[in-house]
């Protein structure tokens, strides 16, 4: 029974994850029907709202599972969590890595950057070196398909490529340094 206690200890904590919501990510919506009568730069808008909500899950450790994943975390909290939080009178499980609240936040900027295409917008651009928000969508489309599991590589590349939306804002030029004059040597007085 001890060897059980502590298999299922070791399992709990490795299979412990680095997401620890700041906030109550609440679970992005999808686009609704209504938001197609909104304008390109109200779309640009809506796809900048949605992305700041993405990093801040980013930001606190959230990151997408396969459904494979999924499975051995749910089985894990079944074979040795569930017994082990009775023993300890107390929660003892696999939390969930913000998978959630991450795909469907994915899933509404993949939806607003469809709207925005089919209005005919102009395209943004992004971090991404070469690649504007509407030919990032390509390659995104079949990574949220829905169609069929993700491997772990499909959804890490889907990952990378939203974390480059966002194009970094230009850096500013430095002010120019009022230059100092350097005393003229035949004025100054001894």
């Amino acid at each position: 029974m001890r060897r059980c206690g502590v298999l299922a200890a070791c399992v709990t904590c490795f299979g412990c994850t680095t997401y620890h919501p700041t906030i109550s990510h609440p679970m992005s919506h999808a686009v609704r029907p209504e938001e197609s009568a909104l304008e390109c730069g109200q779309l640009d808008d809506a796809i900048l709202k949605a992305d700041t909500v993405r990093w801040v899950i980013r930001d606190d450790g959230g990151t997408l599972e396969s459904s494979g994943q999924r499975a051995v975390r749910y089985g894990a909290n079944a074979l040795f969590a569930v017994p082990l939080s009775l023993i300890l009178h107390g929660p003892a499980y696999v939390h969930e890595p913000g998978s959630g609240v991450l795909d469907a936040a994915d899933h509404r900027i993949v939806g607003l950057l469809q709207l925005k295409r089919d209005k005919g917008c102009p395209p943004a651009p992004t971090d991404e070196p070469g690649m504007t928000d509407l030919q990032m969508l390509e390659v995104l489309e079949p990574l949220t398909s829905g169609q069929g599991d993700l491997d772990r590589e499909a959804l890490d590349q889907r990952t990378t490529l939203l974390d480059h939306l966002r194009a970094s804002p230009p850096i500013p030029p430095k002010p120019a340094q009022p230059r100092r004059e350097q005393p003229d040597p035949e004025t100054q007085e001894p």
